[in-house]
């Protein structure tokens, strides 16, 4: 048997052993040429972060070593009492959430080519959004109004981004995202299916980043639309629809199926939206992004609960609800808001999509009164949908939102018939997060002198995902309650 040369053997033993070695978070960012600044956490806050937690909040912070100190914007490492970092993020100098985290040490060892690099980590945080929401079905041929990016739940807070047929509504509730708005538009831009792009601060929420308004304003002026829609479909029909394939629409639409930037008086728009079936027109000057995707799969609900059906939409905003409930089959319907805006979109979506309007009336009254006075007219009806604005945007007023909460659904549950449903909602994250909503419903029925039953609950759509570790991420709720 033939030997083989030990100088052999030892070259073999050496490459047949795996390389274990590997660079650390604290190497990657000793390497760099001004060095990081370092946020310690205070003894026995370390696992809350190291078990996902995203927002360091200034309260678990111990101390901050680097000079000069980090400024608003800056990544920074984020580390344990030691000093040996456990993930890095992004610096808030004002907010209550010191850093937003972007990765952990863990995470950083695995995929080296994002650590501490904003642009690598929003391209393939972006493009696994994008991936997710394909596996889910969006867009689809009756579908191209939803959720890309869900801060949070798609491991990028303060970042909102909302895609409506060709156009993208960016919305901004984090200093950090300011920052990196050229680089966040970039991002998005490369998606095949968006042709515009509207960006949105959130202005409330970045005075508490430290955010000057008014440069905001200088800096990002509006150059997108006012409104995303199409010529008075009493005129004439010609929808003009990205990436979609023939809807079902009314005959006396001519679809036109390919991509085409429509211009009114000099103004680009993008493509009419279209959700479950149904095109609507959305303004961009609205609520929110302009338009509510996170109720897509409660709408659809209702369409399949409505037929034969007296149904009353009770702050009803662009019509989604009332819309839905006429395309399933509804008897009449009544929608109600206080918004003339509003009422005025809803009207348009109607007519966008050749609905009988001796079926659906849209009334511009306070919810209240209105409900107060079909009361005294002894009025009621089969089905009965609450969608009430956000009545408690914090925590500390929501002892005060109850009693509207209670209030609305006790005149809600007086019109409904005995037997009927009533699909009521809060989208007040405090609510949700407070686990009283259920609670003050049964308080609601008892001022109404009626026994309720839960039938359904839900939450926002599929494309809105939340990270567990983050519940305060979780805000709205739909119950369906059967009336007795």
């Amino acid at each position: 048997m033939q030997q083989i040369p030990a100088r052999l053997i030892k070259s073999l033993s050496f490459s047949s052993i795996p390389a274990t070695t590997t660079t650390t978070l604290q190497e990657i960012a000793s390497s760099r040429p001004k060095g990081l600044a370092k946020v310690v956490l205070k003894k026995g806050k370390t696992q809350l972060f190291k078990d996902g937690s995203p927002m360091v909040y200034s309260g678990a912070v111990d101390r901050i070593i680097g000079r000069p100190p980090p400024r608003t914007g800056d990544i920074v490492l984020v580390a344990d009492g030691t000093e040996k970092p456990i993930g890095w993020g992004l610096y808030n100098s004002v907010s209550m959430f010191c850093v937003r985290l972007m990765q952990l040490e863990e995470e950083a060892t695995r995929d080296p080519l994002c650590v501490l690099n904003m642009e690598k980590l929003l391209e393939a945080r972006i493009d696994a959004a994008r991936e997710l929401r394909k596996s889910l079905g969006l867009p689809s041929a009756n579908t191209n109004a939803y959720r890309l990016v869900n801060s949070e739940g798609d491991r990028l807070s303060g970042l909102i981004v909302d895609v409506f047929g060709d156009l993208a509504v960016i919305a901004s509730s984090a200093a950090w995202v300011e920052k990196y708005k050229q680089e966040i538009e970039a991002c998005i831009s490369r998606i095949d299916e968006i042709n515009h792009v509207n960006w949105r601060p959130s202005v409330e929420i970045l005075k508490e980043e430290g955010i000057n308004l008014s440069d905001l304003k200088e800096v990002h002026p509006s150059a997108c639309p006012e409104r995303t829609k199409v010529e008075n479909p009493l005129k004439h029909y010609i929808l003009l629809l990205s990436n979609c394939s023939l809807l079902q629409a009314p005959q006396s639409m001519v679809i036109e199926k390919k991509l085409v930037k429509v211009k009114i008086e000099g103004t680009v728009v993008a493509t009419p939206v279209t959700e479950n079936g149904i095109f609507y027109a959305i303004s961009l000057e609205g609520q929110k992004t302009g338009f509510y995707a996170d109720q897509r799969e409660n709408r659809q609900f209702i369409s399949t609960i409505s037929d034969g059906q007296k149904v009353l939409d009770i702050c009803c905003y662009s019509g989604g609800f009332a819309l839905n409930a006429a395309r399933g089959g509804a008897l009449n319907v009544t929608a109600v808001d206080t918004s003339l805006p509003a009422l005025e979109l809803a009207r348009e979506n109607m007519v966008l999509n050749n609905m009988d309007p001796g079926r659906i009336s849209f009334l511009r009254e306070d919810a209240i009164e209105f409900m107060k006075g079909a009361l005294s007219k002894n009025e009621s009806w089969d089905v009965v949908i609450v969608d009430p604005p956000k009545l408690a945007p914090r925590r500390k007023v929501l002892k005060s939102a109850l009693g509207m909460y209670r209030t609305l659904n006790s005149l809600a549950m007086q019109l409904t018939r005995r037997g009927g449903l009533l699909m009521t909602c809060s989208c007040s994250g405090a609510m949700t997060q407070s686990g009283m909503f259920l609670p003050t419903l049964q308080g609601a029925a008892s001022m109404a002198g009626r026994k309720i039953t839960v039938l359904r609950q839900a939450g926002a759509a599929c494309d809105h995902p939340i990270d567990p570790s983050y519940p305060e991420g979780t805000y709205l709720s739909n119950i369906l309650l059967r009336v007795l």
